[in-house]
């Protein structure tokens, strides 16, 4: 009966190995699934400044001459948008950015890299961002390294960036303030950390068989 009862035991802690086995592999795959099939977030780079870092303080000109200061404490989060007059992407990411900065209280900035001033001028009446500081300058964009636009920089009230990337939609955008009031780096940086404590708390919660199989022994 003892050695009945013994065999018993081993074969279902056998399959309870098995199935927690299959458990965390199935775990594993949600991931997986998760991760690709969940909203995208702002593509950031590793080139410039880093995120959680102070930003560089840089004194300017913006395109109405008037001096500012980009970088350093200011009175709400400021989000610098990179665009260009010859970006078509950009002439829908204008509006979206204007609509998010209103709602999220957030200080809007644009930069641009160069080129004629009448150019840009005639580009700020298309988009209706008069009301904007608009800011025409090789070294603003070098200092963030921006290599492809539009491509958005957030940073937070006491000037160290939170968040940043290439953006082609109000999703990429409001990911960046969602990035920010997180504390993650980014979505993606998110998801890799979420599933991460996921499948640790998985393998944390898996029963010690051996243990059992003694229990069952002495019963």
């Amino acid at each position: 009966m003892g050695d009945s009862l013994f065999a018993i035991v081993m074969l279902l802690a056998l399959v309870v190995l098995i199935l927690i086995f299959a458990v965390i592999a199935l775990a594993r795959q949600i991931g997986i699934l998760h991760t690709r099939l969940a909203p995208a977030g702002a593509l950031m780079t590793t080139a410039g400044p880093k995120v959680g870092q102070k930003a560089p303080e840089l004194a300017l000109v913006d395109i109405k001459g008037m001096p500012m200061t980009i970088g350093g404490p200011t009175k709400k989060p400021t989000l610098i948008m990179f665009v260009s007059p010859t970006c078509p992407i950009c002439k829908d990411l204008v509006p979206m950015a204007v609509s998010m900065a209103k709602s999220e209280k957030l200080e809007l900035v644009f930069g641009s890299d160069g080129g004629q001033t009448a150019k840009h001028e005639d580009y700020i009446k298309r988009m209706k961002i008069e009301d904007y500081p608009y800011i025409v300058s090789m070294d603003l964009g070098m200092k963030y390294e921006v290599g492809k636009l539009p491509y958005a920089v957030l940073l937070d009230d006491k000037g160290v960036l939170r968040s940043k990337g290439l953006v082609n939609s109000r999703e990429h955008l409001e990911s960046l303030v969602n990035a920010m009031q997180s504390g993650y780096e980014s979505v993606q940086d998110y998801l890799v950390k979420e599933e991460h404590i996921f499948e640790e708390a998985v393998i944390s919660k898996t029963p010690v068989i051996g243990q059992q199989a003694v229990i069952g022994e002495k019963a």
